[in-house]
């Protein structure tokens, strides 16, 4: 017999889960963290950037779902190119630095924050960028989850079959993945 009168604890969910993407940029081992840097590099140096910039990706509709950041570099001064998934939620732009405080785009941002441009598509402009406090973050993970649930499995484990949204507690996620809100000039 159940006492109505008992405390019951919900099941909280967390996310990243292991063996997700996000998971393994921040808390694999350093041969892990290392391989999946190197394979994003790779694939930013020779297909990404470069068909980007000369307007196919586009034309396949990536600029629906990547950009590329252009960024002020904080040690050199150069400008630094990076193609990153965003994501538009209640009329805002965002985007996420899987690596944590360790991303490099992030760094340079934090450093320079007058020096950032956008390109989506065909289109590049100036950005103020604005980092969002962890429980500002927690909300963009939610409405994140909850839009894209496809692309959350992917990146950080989510079941959109199993997992309830409800059920999920999104503050660890958001204490280690900065979420950077960009503003068009």
């Amino acid at each position: 017999m159940t006492d109505n009168n008992q405390i019951t604890t919900e099941k909280k969910q967390f996310v990243p889960r292991e063996g997700s993407i996000e998971y393994k940029m921040l808390f694999g081992t350093p041969k892990e963290q290392k391989k999946m840097t190197a394979k994003f590099k790779f694939a930013n140096k020779f297909f990404t950037i470069p068909l980007y910039k000369i307007g196919i990706l586009p034309l396949f509709g990536a600029g629906q779902i990547f950009l590329l950041l252009y960024t002020k570099g904080r040690k050199t001064g150069k400008i630094r190119t990076t193609p990153l998934e965003y994501r538009k939620m209640d009329g805002k732009m965002y985007i996420f630095a899987s690596r944590g405080n360790k991303t490099n785009w992030l760094r340079n941002l934090k450093t320079n924050p007058d020096d950032v441009r956008v390109k989506i598509g065909f289109k590049k402009f100036a950005v103020e960028p604005r980092i969002l406090s962890v429980e500002e973050r927690a909300k963009v993970f939610y409405q994140y989850v909850k839009n894209y649930p496809t692309a959350s499995k992917a990146l950080m484990g989510w079941n959109p079959k199993e997992d309830k949204l409800e059920e999920t507690d999104f503050s660890f996620i958001a204490e280690h993945i900065p979420v950077v809100q960009l503003i068009k000039k």
